[in-house]
């Protein structure tokens, strides 16, 4: 039966009630956990900047540097009501540095402070393998194992218009999303499910709530292990009219059995790009460009007789889809040359929004990323040795501009005078960001120490000092293009 979210948070109250209902609870308080980070290493070339009325700018060999520190508290009431509170904080310097970077001054340093973990489950079964837990709170979430930097897209992506991220404040193997909210967890041998009830705290329209299902099942004692997962992104939206806004620039409609936006910036800067490189080729182009503004202009005249076409409208709101599997080969065999990470193989495919529109979301097949990976055996001296790829072939930029500054659920158009996203054609910046891939390597050095180094071309984003909306990084991943790149050390400790 579907709860609400209220009903949900009463059944978890009633279950905390029970865990105090003894005499004399049972209360155990865990030692307190803390730990830390440093990270640095250096973007090799990349791009910042990529936004509206911006000329991205390429930047080669800029140095990066994180700290954080962390500290988490846990205590057990009777076995089964844990009760988790965490703090943490990751300290570094907003990118680009520069003089006067949007606020006066020079480089700005920027202090990411809040609760890593504040959460309450309750367990059901028995203590040490519980087969039901109930949650609510904020906490990181990671269905897919395998995946250490490329995906786990359903918590983040989205889906109109289609981006998605990798890493955050940390970089390295941070492939965790940060969610609140509702969460159930259910484990019946090998079959394993949660659902989740979360509300958007990361990027505009806050506050809505989507609804996520993931299921996974192992075969053959680890040999082979699948999955598959439902995110119902902004099904439940606390104001419909910033989700899906009926704005002049949001809309979209058809004559003839043929799409057109009612952004007029979309047709003006494309005619506005390709009259700047005069030849009689790209004139043909804004002569068509053209055209279709004048249309679309005349067409949304309110005085025009007939009356004009019906507007809809794009949305935030979509249905996102997962698969995945993983291939355990060292169970095929018995050797104690092979760690406990070594020789799997592993892939993840997803679809950021099930239904198309026009002009922008016309086909799924341009929004569905598809990631794959191996570890390569470390023979013991090296705990892990990620390798992954992914192709995502969609014609957009993966960028988040138009979300932050206009509220509309549009991908970005590039200016005329942006020479870095469109040179021989407009916006042709997109199809140079298909191809991504990222390698990772680990080691634990005695019991309380990690090092791990990673190379990628990925989706990194930034802590930005142009932008200053949501988490505050740059709109466009940094490494666009196949030529761009960073490396990334990590040294991590705690107890």
């Amino acid at each position: 039966m579907k709860k609400s979210p209220i009903a949900f948070a009463a059944y978890i109250g009633l279950a905390a009630i029970a865990a105090f209902a003894e005499d004399e609870p049972k209360i155990e308080s865990k030692p307190l956990a803390i730990g830390a980070l440093q990270e640095f290493g250096q973007l090799g070339k990349g791009i910042y900047k990529i936004g509206p009325g911006q000329v991205g700018e390429v930047w080669t060999y800029d140095w990066i540097d994180h700290f954080g520190a962390f500290l988490t508290k846990e205590a057990v009431i009777n076995d089964r009501l844990f009760l988790t509170g965490g703090l943490g904080g990751v300290f570094e310097f907003r990118k680009p540095e520069q003089v006067n970077p949007g606020f006066y001054g020079s480089q700005r340093k920027g202090f990411f402070i809040g609760p890593t973990k504040a959460m309450a489950d309750y367990h059901f079964g028995e203590p040490a393998d519980p087969e039901i837990t109930l949650g609510a709170g904020m906490f990181m979430y990671k269905y897919n194992g395998d995946a250490n930097n490329l995906g786990e897209y359903l918590y983040r992506s989205g889906a109109y218009p289609a981006y998605t991220v990798t890493g955050g404040y940390v970089l390295v193997n941070s492939a965790a999303a940060n969610l609140q909210g509702l969460k159930s967890s259910f484990h019946f041998g090998d079959f394993r499910a949660d659902l989740l009830l979360t509300t958007e705290t990361n990027l505009a329209p806050l506050y809505d709530w989507s609804v996520g299902a993931i299921a996974s099942y192992s075969i053959a004692g680890g040999l082979l292990d699948l999955g598959a997962g439902v995110n119902f992104k902004r099904l439940i939206q606390v104001k419909p009219s910033r989700t899906s806004p009926h704005d002049p620039t949001n809309g979209y409609f058809k004559v003839g059995g043929k799409g057109y936006s009612t952004n007029l910036n979309y047709y003006d800067y494309q005619v506005q790009f390709y009259n700047k490189k005069k030849t009689a080729p790209d004139s043909v182009k804004a002569a068509v460009f053209q055209a279709q503004y004048d249309l679309v202009d005349s067409l949304m005249d309110p005085a025009r007789t007939p009356a004009p076409p019906k507007v809809e409208y794009y949305t935030n709101a979509g249905i996102l889809g997962m698969a995945r599997a993983s291939l355990d080969l060292k169970k095929l065999f018995q050797s104690d040359m092979f760690g406990p990470q070594d020789l799997k193989l592993y892939t993840e495919v997803a679809i950021l929004g099930f239904k198309n529109y026009p002009v922008f979301y016309e086909k799924i097949s341009e929004r569905m990323p598809m990631m794959f990976g191996i570890n390569l055996p470390g023979f013991h001296f090296l705990d892990l040795i990620s390798v992954q790829v992914e192709q995502y072939k969609s014609p957009w930029l993966n960028n988040t501009s138009q979300i932050a500054n206009d509220a509309i659920p549009l991908p970005i158009f590039p200016t005329a005078s942006d020479t870095v996203a469109s040179k021989k054609d407009w916006n042709d910046l997109a199809t140079k960001d298909d191809l991504k891939w990222s390698i990772l390597v680990q080691k634990k050095i005695g019991s309380y120490i990690t090092f791990s180094a990673q190379a990628a071309n990925d989706h990194m984003r930034m802590v930005s000092s142009r932008y200053f909306y949501g988490p505050q990084f740059d709109h466009n991943e940094v490494t666009v293009s196949k030529s761009d790149w960073y490396w990334m050390t990590q040294l991590s400790w705690g107890i």
